[in-house]
């Protein structure tokens, strides 16, 4: 019997300049070591994923299997790092699902839509 192994996630976040992660305020943090986060729900153990820091980037980790009240902690922490910066987003690598027009959506490319698309979804299952 095989275990399934849930995908990790990735989204990359390239700055032109050096990363001072100190003076940003970002909730749902632990600190690991200097370059180490782990993303956790405030009320829970559970960790939703990793942030890595390097001199001008910082690379989140996060599982494919999470809740979409999850997610959102983590587009957040992304759109606050992003915040007043110069900086290229890699989210091809976050893959979430798919737009009713079949348009994919990730991390940060389309992700109001989607959010829209499965609120609007939502309510018609109820």
């Amino acid at each position: 019997m095989s275990k399934e192994v849930c995908r990790l996630l990735t989204t990359t976040l390239t700055f032109h300049i050096e990363v001072d992660f100190a003076k940003y305020d970002l909730p749902f943090l632990k600190k690991r070591s200097d370059s180490h986060y782990e993303i956790y729900l405030d009320n829970s153990d559970k960790a939703l994923g990793d942030v890595h820091i390097a001199k001008n980037g910082v690379k989140l980790e996060y599982s494919s299997e999470l809740l979409l009240e999850e997610y959102i902690i983590i587009h957040d922490l992304i759109s606050r790092l992003r915040e007043g910066n110069d900086v290229v987003v890699d989210d091809s690598k976050s893959f979430l699902g798919y737009l009713s027009d079949g348009e994919p959506a990730y991390m940060i490319k389309n992700w109001e839509p989607w959010i829209e698309y499965l609120q609007s979804s939502m309510k018609n299952c109820l």
